[in-house]
This record gives C-alpha cells, sequence and structure tokens, in this order.
C-alpha cells in the first residue's frame, strides 16, 4: 500500500480493462484500414501491435521524447504514402496514427478517457469514407464499446458495464429517432468535405480506350438509384443516361471534351412548361441519389434545361453539379426520353467534331468513302454503318480478339477481328462518320438498370456502363442518338447486359443468392433515401404519411415537444436514478476519499478506518482544515451518541467530499 497521486483520474486502470479498450480501437478503426492506403494501415497495425506487447511489461508509458519522434515519424509517413498531410484522407489516416500513439502514453485514467472521446473522432471518419447500410451495426456496436468502456473505467465490473452499455442504447434510441426525425439535413452533400482528386465512384473515366467500359461491366457495384415521378416505368430501351461527351482524339485514343466550356446557349431545348401541355412530350420528372463523382450527374438523355442554381449543364448538353462534395446527393431532373438533340452549330463546332489524327486507320477511311458514294443524306449513311455491323459477322463480346496494334485498332476492329464492346463499336461509328466529314462524337453513361416493382425503384450498376455515339444531322440541324451496339445485340438495349452476352461471360454479372442480394439492394435504396439524404423534402412526406403537414406550425412545434419529453423521460429517469443511488452517502463519499489518495485494492481500502485514512493524509500534508471537519464529522455520525442524521444531510456531506477531491489536484 503506498499514497497515491492525490487526483483518483491519474490513478491506472487494470490491465485488463486496457487491453479491452486497445481491442476496441481496432473495431473503430476497421472501416478505415479497408478504405485508407494499405501502407498507413500497416503502421496502425504495427504501432498498435508494439502498444499491447508493452501493455503486459513493465513499461507503462513511453518517455516524451520517443512519442515526439514517433510522432514526427507517422506525419513523415502519411506525407510520402499521400503526397499530402491535408484534405480527407491525409486528415482521417493522421488522426488514427495519432490516436494509437495516444495509447502509448496511456497511464492514467484521464489519459484512457481522453482516447475513448478520441475514437468517437474517428468513427465521423470512418463515415467520410462509407456510408453503406452495413455502417449502422458497426457504428452501433462502436457506441455500445463506447459506452460500456466509460464503464469499465469507472470500476464497474465488466458484466455490469455491458448491461449499462445495452440499456442506455435502448433507452437512447427513441429519442434519437424523434430527433432524426425532426432536425433534416441540408439541402447540400452529406459530408462538406472536397472530392478526392483521384477517388471516381462510378469509374467512368474521361478517356476511353479499348476496355475503359468492358472492364467497368465486371463490377456489380452500385452507381446510383432513381425513382420516377408519378411512379412512371419507361421502358429499358430509354433509359440512357448521359454523363460524358467524348470529341477529341489523340494518337487514337478519346479524350472527353473540356467541361469549362458550355454549349447551353446554341441548344434549342423544349421548354418544360410547353411539354408538360403535349400529351405525346415523353417527358418524365426523376429523382437520383448519387454518391458524388466530381460533380458529373447522370442525366436521361435529353435532360432539359433548368433554373436550379446548383447545376449546370456543359458541352454536350451533361449536366454537372457546380459544387463537388464527398457523399451521396440527392437530384432531381427532367428529360425528354429523345434520341435527338437539337443545337445551332457555328464553323468552329464543326471543324471540331471532324478531326481525326492524321494518317490513322486508311482502310476505314476507304470503307467510309464508299459508304459515302453509296448515300444521299446522313440519314442514309448511317443506315449503311448500321447494315455494316449488322451483316459483316460482328459479335458483342466482353474477350474480344486485340492485336499488338496500337494505332489502326480500328481497322483491325472492323476488318479482322470483328468482335468487341461498345465501346468498340462507339469508336468505329465515329472514324467512319468523321472521315467523310460528318461531325460525330461518343457518350459515355450507362444503358438501362433493374427496376424493383416492390419498392418502385431502379438500380443502376457499374455493369450498366456503355458507350454509344451521337452523329449530326445537318439537313434537320440536330445531333442524332445512333447506338451501333444495337446492331449487333438488340437484346443489350432493351434487356440489359446479362441477357446479350454469352452464358460464359455473364460470371459475377449477378448475385449467386438472388433472394438475398434482393433484399440487400432494397435495404441500400431505403438506407439511402430515408437515412443519409433525409432532408426538407422527405420530412415533408413524413409528416404528410402523419397527417402533420397542413397543422398549424405552433400546434406541430408542441407536439414534436411532447414526443421529445416523452421519449426523453425513460432516460432521464434511469440518470436521476443513477446520479441520486446512494443507499449509504457516507461509506461512499468515505471510499471516494481513500480511492482518491491511495493506491490499493477494494479489499484493504475497506480495512482503513477514519482515524487512519486522516493519519495517511497528515503524514503527506494533505489534510487540510475543510478534510479535517469532513471527517470529524463522519466520525461523529458513526460512532457519536447523536446517531445517524437524515438523507438529506447525508447527501449535502457526500457532495462536500467529492468538492473536496477535487480540489486535492
Amino acid at each position: 500500500m503506498w499514497l497515491a497521486d492525490p487526483v483518483f483520474l491519474r490513478k491506472s486502470p487494470p490491465v485488463r480493462t486496457q487491453f479491452i479498450l486497445l481491442l476496441m480501437l481496432v473495431w473503430v478503426a476497421l472501416p478505415l484500414l479497408f478504405d485508407l492506403p494499405l501502407s498507413v494501415g500497416a503502421a496502425f497495425v504495427v504501432l498498435l501491435i508494439v502498444r499491447v506487447a508493452l501493455l503486459f511489461t513493465n513499461v507503462k508509458k513511453l518517455p516524451l521524447w520517443a512519442l515526439v519522434i514517433l510522432l514526427l515519424a507517422t506525419a513523415v509517413w502519411v506525407y510520402f504514402r499521400i503526397g499530402t498531410i491535408i484534405g480527407r484522407d491525409a486528415s482521417v489516416s493522421l488522426l488514427m496514427l495519432m490516436i494509437v500513439l495516444k495509447a502509448f502514453e496511456g497511464e492514467t485514467l484521464r489519459d484512457w478517457q481522453i482516447l475513448l472521446l478520441a475514437q468517437l473522432i474517428l468513427m465521423g471518419g470512418g463515415l467520410l469514407f462509407n456510408q453503406s447500410m452495413l455502417m449502422a451495426p458497426w457504428l452501433i456496436v462502436a457506441l455500445f464499446c463506447l459506452i460500456s468502456s466509460l464503464g469499465l473505467l469507472a470500476g464497474i465490473n465488466p458484466g455490469a458495464a455491458v448491461r449499462q452499455g445495452a440499456l442506455i442504447l435502448m433507452l437512447s434510441f427513441p429519442l434519437a429517432v424523434i430527433l432524426f426525425v425532426v432536425v433534416p439535413r441540408k439541402d447540400m452533400p452529406l459530408w462538406g468535405v472536397p472530392q478526392p482528386q483521384q477517388s471516381a465512384v462510378t469509374g467512368l473515366s474521361d478517356t476511353l480506350v479499348s476496355g475503359s467500359v468492358s472492364n467497368l461491366i465486371l463490377s456489380n457495384a452500385l452507381a446510383f438509384n432513381v425513382t420516377f415521378d408519378n411512379d412512371v416505368i419507361p421502358r429499358n430501351a430509354d433509359l440512357y443516361w448521359r454523363v460524358m461527351v467524348m470529341g477529341d482524339n489523340q494518337g487514337g485514343q478519346w479524350h472527353a471534351v473540356k467541361e469549362q466550356y458550355t454549349d447551353e446557349d446554341t441548344l434549342q431545348l423544349p421548354h418544360r412548361a410547353v411539354l408538360a401541355q403535349q400529351p405525346n412530350s415523353r417527358m418524365v420528372g426523376y429523382q437520383l441519389i448519387i454518391q458524388d463523382d466530381h460533380g458529373r450527374i447522370p442525366a436521361l438523355d435529353q435532360p432539359l434545361a433548368d433554373n436550379k442554381p446548383d447545376l449546370t449543364r456543359r458541352v454536350g448538353n451533361v449536366v454537372r453539379v457546380n459544387k463537388s462534395r464527398e457523399g451521396l446527393r440527392r437530384v432531381h431532373l427532367y428529360s425528354q426520353l429523345t434520341p435527338d438533340l437539337r443545337q445551332q452549330m457555328d464553323q468552329g463546332l464543326l471543324n471540331y467534331y471532324t478531326q481525326l489524327p492524321a494518317g490513322l486507320n486508311p482502310e476505314t477511311r476507304r470503307l467510309a468513302q464508299k459508304m459515302a458514294r453509296e448515300s444521299g443524306s446522313s440519314e442514309e449513311f448511317i443506315r449503311h454503318i448500321m447494315a455494316y455491323f449488322r451483316n459483316g459477322g460482328f459479335q458483342y463480346t466482353l474477350t474480344p480478339k486485340r492485336n499488338m496494334e496500337t494505332l489502326n485498332k480500328t481497322d483491325y476492329f472492323l476488318f479482322s477481328g470483328r468482335e468487341g464492346f461498345c465501346e468498340d463499336y462507339a469508336d468505329a461509328t465515329v472514324w467512319l462518320a468523321r472521315a467523310i466529314g460528318v461531325p460525330a462524337r461518343i457518350v459515355i453513361g450507362y444503358q438501362g438498370g433493374e427496376y424493383h416493382p416492390d419498392g418502385k425503384f431502379w438500380q443502376i450498376r457499374s455493369k450498366d456502363a456503355h458507350a454509344w455515339t451521337e452523329i449530326w444531322i445537318a439537313e434537320k440541324g440536330k445531333w442524332q442518338r445512333v447506338d451501333p451496339t444495337g446492331a449487333i445485340s438488340s437484346v443489350r438495349v432493351e434487356s440489359g447486359v446479362e441477357n446479350a452476352l454469352p452464358a460464359a461471360q455473364r460470371d459475377g454479372l449477378s448475385s449467386s443468392y438472388p433472394l438475398l442480394q434482393k433484399y440487400l439492394d432494397k435495404g441500400q435504396f431505403y438506407w439511402q433515401q430515408w437515412v443519409l439524404n433525409y432532408d426538407t423534402s422527405s420530412q415533408n412526406s413524413i409528416l404528410s404519411w402523419l397527417k402533420l403537414k397542413d397543422i398549424p406550425k405552433s400546434v406541430l412545434l408542441m407536439i414534436i415537444a411532447i414526443a421529445i419529453m416523452i421519449t426523453a423521460l425513460p432516460l432521464i429517469i434511469w440518470l436521476r436514478k443513477q446520479g441520486s443511488v446512494q443507499v449509504q452517502p457516507l461509506t461512499d463519499g468515505i471510499n471516494l476519499l481513500k480511492q482518491a489518495v491511495i493506491d490499493a485494492e477494494q479489499l484493504e481500502l475497506s480495512a482503513i478506518g477514519p482515524l487512519e485514512l486522516q493519519a495517511i493524509l497528515a503524514e503527506h500534508g494533505l489534510l487540510n482544515d475543510n478534510l479535517a471537519a469532513l471527517l470529524a464529522q463522519y466520525i461523529d455520525w458513526q460512532y457519536g451518541v447523536a446517531g445517524m442524521p437524515d438523507k438529506r444531510h447525508q447527501r449535502a456531506w457526500y457532495r462536500k467530499v467529492k468538492q473536496a477531491v477535487r480540489r486535492l489536484s
């Protein structure tokens, strides 16, 4: 038995408790180990293993100079592995490594409490990278571990700490639901974090080469969810989701047009109000929930002009948001389901969309000249191209024949390989058109999607990625959508890629457990719709369902206040009960004083009487007038002739003891 630091929080928790807290750190950091660079995760694991090893030695904490060296080393490590120490990835990496370094100086209860609070911040860092449905159980378990760990640090035995953590979560859940419904998020991305430059959630690249789209097909990752206004169910063949326009060919590779330009003033889009009055306008309204990919918004051909201040349209009538931020977006758009896009073209645009690299693909150029001589118009020329694909023995495949030719790839595809995916057919079509001076361009996006009738929503995945073309019809002053893939495999356009590919190439395009996948898809949709993107429109939907939307605001506020009080009442009662449960305030107070100044097991502390405690305090210069009076009062009540006072006086004495313990620091 020896005199400890007089501050209770500077006592060291048991080794078992420290080990449990380190295990909790593993759980909190687990999602980040999959999202951050592998080298950062490896550094975290190594540091944590070293800390656990030190836990079972006599080394309670590292000296300050060693921690400073480790801190500088981790900052340098993050800089060289990520290239910066600012931004989302670098900041969260530094935070995670600094928290594990904080564990190296974890000796006192105060140190470990700070470590737990730091882990709470790290939980938010995990949500910056991943807001999938699977993060919900992870977050609940992490909060449960945090609450239970606080109980462990307070000296509660593990079983009681676990029960207390579960009880607090259950009592808090109804209140959390009410507060969630009452306070929707703002109309902006969920997280105000700039989009990392290397991130590309959809996987669509601004450069088109052989394999650019076919490689995406192998992924079944969700790209975005869509719901149509008024429960409209469009045909799969009408769902051309426009994302990027490719117009510049350099060395045989296609590049997206520069998005700092816009041709919005030259587009001749019909007015939405006029279309709404026409019974056969084919205008649809729809809402997308999409992970922000540098502001790119897939929009159905053809997206109509909008007055929304956060949206702009770039060259090729593609839709962009003005401020790209990390996280999910909810965007509402209108489109006219038409393959035509009318535009006023000047000579500069005509020249741009007819440029080709000199000297490449001579056989393709000769074929284009032959087709042109046989055509009386641009539309007839397009029919010749489609007939050439349809009747030329071409095949639609994920694994086409490739040769070693790096420049004349289109020649090889049209005359030798005759196997390709959508990007191959789109490339060849634009080459044929431009070879005779007809403006043409490639459009990259998605085609089709999977409809879920139970929830009345569509899910578009990476496997729906597609490339098609637009050819300028000068006689009619419009761009006309031409999908050459449809000439080879009409099933691809009408029923999706899974039904168009040979059976041997369908592996991975659909789940091995379709029933489970169905429920996961529905769950993911509702999670994004009602949790991650819960905004004012979602709140209005709930209020309408509860018949509360049209009532006066004062009445609504009163109902909300009552709901908050009712749901908070069980938690308040439990907290008050825990705060006021002092069955023996005198015993609890004297034990608190012993624990604050003496480092010993509970059994040893119980053997120390008030006079012995007074002597220990006096011996070490800690016995002041206030403590002496409190101990004298305790002795008088416990052993005096007057007997015990009422509970009110006992609780007042207990509060004074707590204040005296705090002053000991």
